[in-house]
């Protein structure tokens, strides 16, 4: 996959068109999401491609589901069933914004939906496992079209050569810099554009700021330190524990994706180092990826 143009051109979806998605872009959906690469490759996961006309999924849903306990209505659904374990919620993030932006390719439009019950979402469903719901997706074509919109710099200091403008949905909703989210050695020392540039990671950093998170918080903040660098996420009185976790791999799988298709291959280890990095409380500590 293309995953730069493909996370340039993500968008999520809040109302769907009740056209039935093309059942050869379900099938290879399905067959793409069988085979996802994972964070954690050990975790069990399952992956259920469910048919809102057959499965009355929004409906059984409704006030258990979505923002609020407002379902958003779409033609299918897709449910990633996760053994609870370390590091699983994580794990379902990076695995199913990998299908959001395989689902893009394909031009099947998408939207994250939030819960908090697992059991009562299988009840609902009828789903027997031994395994909970860590993720679910909603699938199917947008209702109205708009257009993206480019603006805004990113912030690099003098040297704006070296910046990518920002895509954005509309001209209210912004980005933080790669300066902004990016220190060098130890939390609070900001490294610049210039420096990143130099160490091929510019591209990764910029891609990787264009993550959604919930309410749009940005909540996610890296250290480079030699060859590792280092991911924190922001805890805040606006958000949950299970929304931080997915917010931390959906950015994980960005940082991955573009550094794999710019240098070399690598991956996310979820241990601590022999440093703390002076990392403040409001930050929780998630991993390290060397590069």
């Amino acid at each position: 996959m293309d995953y730069k143009a493909l996370i340039s051109n993500r968008k999520s979806i809040r109302e769907f068109k009740d056209t039935p998605i093309k059942q050869e872009q379900l099938v290879e959906l399905e067959k793409f999401s069988d085979s996802c690469k994972k964070l954690v490759p050990n975790i069990e996961v399952e992956i259920k491609l469910l048919d809102n006309s057959r499965d009355k999924v929004s409906e059984k849903l409704q006030n258990i589901a979505g923002y609020k306990g407002n379902m958003i209505e779409a033609p299918n659904y897709i449910f990633i069933l996760s053994e609870v374990v370390d590091n699983h919620i994580e794990n379902a993030g990076y695995i199913g914004e990998n299908i959001v932006l395989k689902a893009t390719e394909i031009e099947i439009d998408s939207c994250w939906i939030t819960f908090e019950d697992s059991e009562k979402i299988l009840d609902k469903l009828e789903i027997s496992s031994n395994k909970n719901i860590s993720a679910i997706i909603a699938l199917g074509y947008e209702a109205t079209s708009y257009k993206k919109k480019i603006v805004n710099p990113t912030k690099t200091g003098e040297s704006y050569s070296l910046s990518n403008m920002e895509i954005v949905d509309n001209d209210t909703s912004t980005r933080l810099g790669v300066e902004e989210i990016v220190y060098i050695d130890e939390w609070g020392k900001n490294i610049d554009a210039e420096t990143l540039a130099e160490r091929a990671l510019l591209d990764a950093f910029n891609y990787a700021r264009m993550a959604p998170s919930t309410l749009n918080r940005q909540p996610w903040r890296f250290i480079v330190d030699g060859g590792k660098v280092i991911l924190a996420v922001r805890n805040d009185e606006y958000t949950n524990t299970y929304e931080s976790k997915i917010d931390a791999g959906i950015v994980m799988l960005f940082f991955e994706s573009i550094v794999r298709t710019t240098l070399f291959d690598t991956s996310w280890t979820l241990e601590k180092t022999d440093k703390t990095y002076n990392i403040p409380s409001d930050y929780k500590y998630i991993g390290y990826c060397n590069i």
